[in-house]
């Protein structure tokens, strides 16, 4: 009888020990969350990076933003106005395109979420390319999942030509990002039931044995 009681024990301390780990479940890429972006250029086909040596100025990262219902980033890197929205990035070609081409590398742009991918929060386990524009790219972008919670698009070199002539939106996508949630598992608040069903488990056992078959 004693063990009996001992495994119930066990239970419900290790749907305690869980259910305060695992209430706390951050939605990245979602409204209201942390992600940092961060845009480089890279030697074709390598993970070498090529410094950056332009007269033009502007916002490479890491840049920490909060995603939200609206556009988040604006000609970041030189190139895309990027929203992120629940479950989801867009680019958008800016208007004020510094550039007719990228001639110099692979033009990366990483997504990290911070605050997801870890035990008992949302992961990052796919995407969907969706092409929103009217124009065509050369070379379609790559997207990459690093990790559970990081993930980098990659233009290679040439992927257009003259982009300065591309009307505003006419390269347009979005990347749908397919996202694995986590087994829900016995919060606090559900702890005093679990209690109570073990207990009533146990004393049924024991009236069982008690009056025999």
């Amino acid at each position: 009888m004693k063990e009996k009681f001992i495994s119930v024990g066990l239970g419900v301390g290790a749907a305690l020990a869980l259910g305060v780990m695992w209430t706390d479940s951050a939605q990245a890429f979602s409204l209201n969350s942390a992600v940092s972006v961060e845009n480089i250029l890279r030697e074709p086909g390598t993970t070498n990076e090529i410094p950056y040596t332009g007269d033009v100025i502007f916002d490479r990262g890491p840049t920490d933003v909060v995603v939200g219902a609206g556009r988040e980033l604006t000609q970041f890197g030189g190139l895309w106005d990027i929203d992120l929205d629940e479950a989801s990035i867009r680019f958008t070609l800016t208007d004020q395109v510094q550039f007719n081409n990228v001639t110099s590398g692979d033009d990366v742009y990483s997504f990290l979420a911070p605050d997801f991918g870890a035990l008992g929060q949302n992961s990052l386990i796919g995407y969907k390319l969706v092409p929103l524009g009217s124009s065509a790219f050369l070379q379609n972008p790559l997207v990459n999942i690093l990790a559970g919670n990081q993930l980098e698009v990659i233009f290679r070199l040439g992927f257009a030509q003259d982009l300065a002539s591309i009307p505003r939106g006419g390269l347009d996508f979005r990347i749908d990002l397919v996202i694995d949630e986590p087994t829900p598992v016995p919060t606090p608040v559900l702890l005093p039931g679990l209690v109570g069903m073990g207990v009533a488990v146990l004393r049924k056992r024991r009236h069982d044995d008690s009056h025999g078959p």
